[in-house]
């Protein structure tokens, strides 16, 4: 059966990396139709707003979306992630032979951050300190009770325990077959438990309870403190790390800087029906038109949607096409140190297909 892939070009030099990503999976020969959507700046010219009903209905029919960057959290990105309850974020981090990174020896670094995705402060639900007023709340542990005459704001981070049992089955799950395939089969927990007491606690609490469900797979855990340091001092150690919202998303991109940068590593968002695919860094307003960007990220996360939609050769195909440019070191963009342009190295990996 034929799959559909809705496509989301993104705002300002993100369809500079979705279009040709998309022209080189359509030259790969796979049963695949592209459905082309309308958002955006583009959208809100046609239709007046930035995620249309006709976009909306595109997303639904496809089974999955290749997503470029978009400049807000809303509308076709908040369709996506919470519309469509895409829940686990998978944010690869490896090094390949090429790579212009800042470490004296990055080889062997390979892990993935699996980060919660619809939990935590990401939401965004925030309002005037004054709200608070009627909850009474009180905090025992240091002994005081909410000043809610104060002026500012308020922020509400929420950890339920389904969606945190969600989130660390995929870890373990991701972590098994990484271990078919030579990994080290351990599952990485990371919080701050030690201060955030209740939320963060029971996050580390049902992780190490989940890991403990899989024969075969090892439990490790850090203090979030301390999994920053480790990542930059021993990056080699991890396998599976799995985090919450706003902690998963700070150090998946902190990680990317081991390999290269945001221009190198890809992600996707996965849903128990549904997923999305893209890079994880922004629109790049400032190198709009100018035919630089590093598309890498969005061609790697092509890989990964090919697997999800059950074309493994194809997505090894494509990614040894990917991290053969990086080791010929003859068509690299300029953020990594090379004088090539977005559609060249497009070109060379069109070429090694």
């Amino acid at each position: 059966m034929t799959k559909k892939i809705c496509v989301v070009k993104g705002d300002d030099a993100s369809p500079e990396v979705v279009v040709p990503t998309v022209q080189i999976i359509e030259g790969m020969g796979l049963d695949i139709e592209f459905l082309w959507s309308v958002t955006g700046d583009e959208a809100v010219t046609r239709y007046g707003e930035n995620c249309p009903r006709v976009a909306k209905e595109i997303i639904d029919e496809a089974d999955c979306a290749i997503f470029g960057s978009t400049r807000t959290l809303g509308g076709v990105h908040g369709y996506l992630r919470w519309g469509k309850k895409c829940y686990a974020n998978i944010r690869p981090t490896r090094y390949v032979s090429g790579m212009i990174t800042p470490l004296k020896d990055p080889t062997g670094i390979d892990f993935v951050i699996v980060r919660e995705n619809l939990e935590g402060l990401y939401p965004g639900w925030e309002g005037d300190i004054g709200q608070l007023t009627s909850l009474n709340l009180r905090n025992e542990r240091i002994n005081q009770a909410l000043d809610t005459s104060a002026e500012g704001k308020f922020a509400v981070k929420i950890t339920t325990e389904e969606a945190t049992k969600d989130i660390c089955r995929v870890a373990c799950q991701l972590a098994l077959k990484r271990k078919a395939n030579g990994g080290l089969g351990k599952v990485t927990v990371s919080s701050k438990y030690n201060v955030l007491i209740q939320s963060d606690e029971m996050f580390r609490r049902i992780a190490e309870e989940t890991v403990g469900e899989y024969p075969g797979l090892t439990f490790h855990q850090f203090i979030i403190d301390n999994f920053a340091q480790q990542l930059v001092l021993n990056p080699k150690q991890f396998d599976v790390v799995v985090m919450s919202n706003e902690h998963g998303d700070i150090l998946a991109d902190g990680a990317a800087a081991l390999v290269g940068g945001l221009g190198i590593v890809p992600n996707s968002c996965i849903g128990k029906d549904y997923a999305y695919f893209g890079s994880v860094h922004g629109t790049a307003p400032d190198i709009v038109g100018r035919d630089i960007i590093n598309p890498t990220a969005m061609l790697l996360a092509g890989g990964l949607m090919l697997e999800y939609l059950g074309f493994g050769e194809a997505a090894c195909r494509l990614e040894t096409a990917v991290y053969r440019v990086y080791r010929e070191g003859k068509c690299l963009t300029h953020d990594q140190g090379g004088t090539s342009s977005t559609t060249r190295f497009c070109q060379a990996v069109k070429a090694n297909l």
